[in-house]
């Protein structure tokens, strides 16, 4: 299923440092594990990638809230919380794992919804000599692209995060007990039971015991149901697909009409931005045959006084899910998100932020079933 996301453009002021060629991942990523907004002191799982006067970027990835109950309505977003707020600070002090920031904070943030800290390197002007890729998101950072010149930046190769934001949904075979009387309908399952498959992430954490089945995890797909529906479809400005169905050979035997259900949209405005959600994994009782999801695109700041782009492309697709061989096949991620904020573009660049497409899947023969 293919989706587009919102690009936003604005103006801004510009920042001075030296002209230079760029290539490759040029920021630096921490988890924020804890954080005092009265002092600025943030503790991060990793301090060795920052330096005193960097200027980063903080940014709360998770933490929305989503209904709960076992019905069509799991998955929606009642509270995005701190989720997607970000702002600019620069560093004043870094002692170990402890990074002091110059700057009162302006939002309000909750460690616990996978806060993260982002270089974001400053340029006169900057030539990108080779494609430039976000570290992939893991969990609790990366995925984030961003960078600033006060002048021109130059494209002589893309910018990409394709593929770097929330993961799909991963296959895991199970031993599948379905029969054509007693269908799985619940829209969560806990994880590793056989009658759902896993979410896909999205802005909202994974319940524990409600990790797998065809509810959405807020922007990220559902499962596929026993027996071997398709994963649903990663969600971010627009919403995801649904899966695809399987049909039974015979009025006893498993049906599959309990596809994982396409993530719920979210606003994207300059205030908030996400990373694109992940699609849900296929269901699979047979090794080989399934397919996971796919995964969201990532999120790329860019500020420059000119974008000369020369033709270029900057991109954050979602991942196409891998097609399946009878099982259920998994749902693509969603497309990812674009500031970018400048006086001037130039060269008529290329913007692609499709959703990636679900897999398809060829019937077994009916022993392998």
């Amino acid at each position: 299923m293919k989706q587009t996301l919102l690009l936003l453009f604005l103006l801004f002021t510009g920042i001075v440092s030296a002209q230079t060629e760029i290539s490759g991942i040029i920021n630096s990523y921490a988890a924020v594990t804890d954080l005092d907004p009265c002092t600025g002191i943030l503790t991060v799982d990793d301090a060795s990638g920052f330096n005193i006067g960097d200027k980063v970027l903080l940014i709360q990835m998770q933490g929305a809230t989503i209904e709960e109950d076992d019905d069509s309505d799991f998955g929606f977003v009642t509270e995005l919380n701190g989720c997607g707020l970000h702002e600019n600070n620069t560093i004043s002090n870094i002692t170990g794992n402890n990074i002091t920031l110059q700057f009162a904070l302006i939002n309000t943030y909750e460690t616990n919804g996978r806060v993260q800290i982002v270089t974001v390197p400053q340029y006169e002007s900057v030539t990108v000599t080779g494609e430039i890729n976000a570290m992939p998101w893991n969990g609790s950072k990366g995925g984030i692209i961003a960078l600033e010149a006060a002048e021109t930046l130059t494209l002589q190769e893309n910018i990409s995060a394709d593929g770097a934001g929330f993961r799909g949904g991963e296959l895991t075979i199970v031993n599948s007990d379905c029969n054509g009387v007693f269908v799985p309908t619940g829209y969560f399952y806990p994880e590793g039971n056989w009658r759902g498959a896993d979410k896909g992430e999205g802005i909202a954490e994974k319940i524990t015991g409600k990790e797998w089945g065809r509810g959405p995890q807020a922007t990220g797909g559902g499962g596929g149901n026993d027996h071997n529906s398709g994963g649903g479809g990663g969600a971010n400005a627009t919403g995801g697909g649904q899966g695809g169905e399987r049909t039974p050979d015979g009025f006893f035997d498993c049906e599959g009409d309990r596809p994982g259900l396409g993530g719920y949209t979210v606003a994207v405005t300059s205030a908030r931005a996400f990373l694109g959600g992940g699609g849900g994994s296929g269901h699979a009782d047979n090794a080989g045959v399934g397919s996971r999801g796919g995964n969201g695109g990532g999120l790329i700041f860019i500020k420059a006084g000119t974008l000369a782009a020369n033709g270029n492309t900057i991109s954050a697709e979602g991942e196409n899910a891998p097609d399946a061989a009878g099982d259920g096949a998994g749902g693509g991620g969603a497309g990812g998100t674009l500031i970018l904020l400048t006086d001037d573009i130039t060269g008529m660049p290329v913007f692609n932020f499709t959703g990636g497409d679900g897999g398809s899947t060829n019937p077994l023969p009916d022993a392998c079933n």
